[in-house]
């Protein structure tokens, strides 16, 4: 009985706050149009209507409680609440451009809702 008890308070908080990434992702009010796809082997696709389409396999990092992401070509981001921001240039001192159709410093994706997609 208490080791039942103390298998639940295990895995209660885990199932409570682990996330799933796979899902659709979209730009929401910004004037840089990309979309991303990853599905459940964590299989990713960058698309934008400018920029050649992006693809390989996201690495999943999980320190503390924030979940970063581990895209290709050094382009990294941080999931949260069904959100991934990404960010898109540097400095000064650190020049790059990860989507050049997009100017923005950071890009904020957020997952689009099956049912929200099913509707249409």
């Amino acid at each position: 009985m208490i080791k039942s008890i103390s298998i639940l308070f295990v895995l209660v908080p885990y199932l409570l706050f682990s996330q799933s990434i796979s899902g659709s992702y979209f730009s929401a009010g910004s004037k840089c149009k990309i979309s991303l796809k990853i599905d459940a082997m964590n299989h990713f696709v960058f698309s934008s209507k400018k920029d050649k389409k992006i693809q390989g396999t996201v690495k999943v990092v999980k320190e503390n409680e924030v979940t970063y992401l581990d895209f290709r070509d050094d382009i990294g981001g941080v999931f949260s609440n069904d959100t991934i921001s990404i960010q898109n240039s540097g400095n000064s001192g650190n020049l790059y451009l990860h989507f050049k159709a997009c100017d923005e410093k950071y890009i904020h994706l957020f997952k689009k809702d099956f049912r929200e997609i099913k509707k249409r």
